[in-house]
């Protein structure tokens, strides 16, 4: 996964929440403010058709400019999946996995914004997500350092469903949460957007979702399985390799926001995991060993 790709997911992410209302609860005056004119339909597909055709466009030169497309024939590149043996372990398939359902979440929002119907929104949303990211993929099949991943595009694929399923049955929606936990090392000499040994992604089991639940103390809690690696990007700097799989019992942070009325900004944590807000037993595939709730330093063992 690219820099400009999570960089472009940030921005995905804010249009959401200017969509959606995630805005931390700022209020602005209402009276100097006016309505748009609603769009017709064929305004609407036209804005789509345009927003596809742009991010082709911005994908492509920049790829040209920044990255070595075009330099070589297409190829193939099996990058593997969650072995010892891969780049990162598996954490940048979460990567896409993760990207693409934010980028659906933001065009769809953005189609919203416009007009659109939540029906038609939930549907063309991860449909240009999808799209969005399979350019660039077929991009990197005329990369020297890249080449076409079928891994990739199997995230990808999974991402915008991911997304589709949950906005179509609210009943998933109410439930089940993707996020990314994520604490920026600075020290790291890998960018912000793509540093693997500092993020965890996960999926979030909320009892909120579940009406026998929303009367008692038992909504504000949630069950937690995830996934990371240490150790892989900049390997050099690490004594140890790990890949973790964890499961964890933590407070629904959302849920806990908006019990104190702040609905919009709650939102947010609906895709973004707040750190030690859980208790996570884990297993250590590269040790083959149990992880203890927070036994290890949170980018793991550096040199």
């Amino acid at each position: 996964m690219k820099k400009i790709l999570l960089i472009l997911s940030l921005s995905a992410s804010l249009i959401a929440g200017q969509a959606k209302n995630v805005d931390f609860n700022i209020s602005t005056p209402t009276e100097y403010t006016t309505e748009e004119p609603k769009l017709t339909k064929e305004e609407l597909q036209t804005r789509v058709l345009y927003t596809n055709l742009v991010g082709a466009a911005v994908v492509t030169a920049w790829g040209v400019a920044f990255w070595d497309y075009f330099t070589v024939n297409p190829r193939m590149n099996n990058e593997g999946w969650f072995g010892a043996d891969t780049k990162y372990a598996g954490a940048d398939k979460l990567g896409h996995l993760y990207s693409t359902y934010l980028w659906s979440l933001g065009f769809a929002s953005l189609y919203e914004y416009w007009g659109m119907e939540e029906e038609e929104s939930m549907i063309y949303g991860p449909l240009t997500s999808w799209v969005f990211q399979g350019i660039m993929e077929l991009g990197d099949s005329f990369s020297t350092t890249q080449g076409f991943s079928y891994e990739d595009m199997v995230m990808n694929t999974i991402g915008a469903g991911f997304y589709y399923l949950r906005e179509k049955y609210p009943s998933v929606k109410n439930k089940l949460d993707l996020r990314l936990e994520y604490v920026p090392d600075f020290q790291s000499n890998a960018d912000i957007f793509t540093q693997y040994n500092s993020m965890k992604y996960l999926f979030a089991l909320k009892f909120s979702g579940f009406e026998s639940m929303q009367s008692n103390f038992l909504r504000y809690g949630e069950l937690h399985l995830g996934y990371y690696t240490r150790g892989y990007q900049e390997s050099a700097a690490y004594s140890q390799k790990e890949r973790v799989v964890y499961v964890g019992i933590g407070i629904n942070v959302s849920e806990v926001l908006a019990s104190m009325g702040w609905l919009k900004t709650s939102k947010v944590f609906n895709y973004y995991q707040l750190p030690y807000t859980y208790v996570p037993v884990g297993y250590d595939f590269d040790s083959k060993s149990s992880v203890a709730p927070y036994s290890r330093p949170f980018r793991g063992y550096k040199n």
